[in-house]
């Protein structure tokens, strides 16, 4: 696994580019331009990467609603009853725009640098 903490990037900057990586994944599966073992894949890999990310309360603020939705991705590539996986899919494509918000704020409030 290769560590994706950077001394040039705060954590939260670093939180902010995991996170969207997490919204192309499960925006790539919700969309059929990928299958659910390559979200599942890209969900574990991403939880591990998350969960390396320092804490701190700028981070944070990325960091819960990232790892809720790499959670909700994992979830969902699992399901195997189709009623399983269509609210699976509704709970993921909520938490991606709730990631893409959160992602906006931060940088509103100028933690993210562009």
């Amino acid at each position: 696994m290769t560590n994706v903490v950077s001394p040039l990037f705060t954590p939260a900057e670093t939180a902010n580019f995991l996170a969207g990586k997490a919204v192309a994944s499960a925006t790539s599966f919700l969309d059929g331009r990928s299958t659910a073992d390559v979200m599942r894949a890209d969900a574990d890999r991403l939880m591990h990467e998350l969960l390396a990310v320092d804490h701190q309360s700028d981070a944070n603020a990325i960091l819960d609603p990232a790892r809720l939705l790499v959670l909700s991705m994992m979830r969902t590539a699992r399901a195997s009853e189709r009623w399983r996986l269509d609210r699976w899919q509704q709970v993921t494509a909520a938490l991606v725009e709730l990631v893409r918000r959160e992602s906006t704020d931060l940088r509103e409030r100028g933690v993210q640098r562009s």
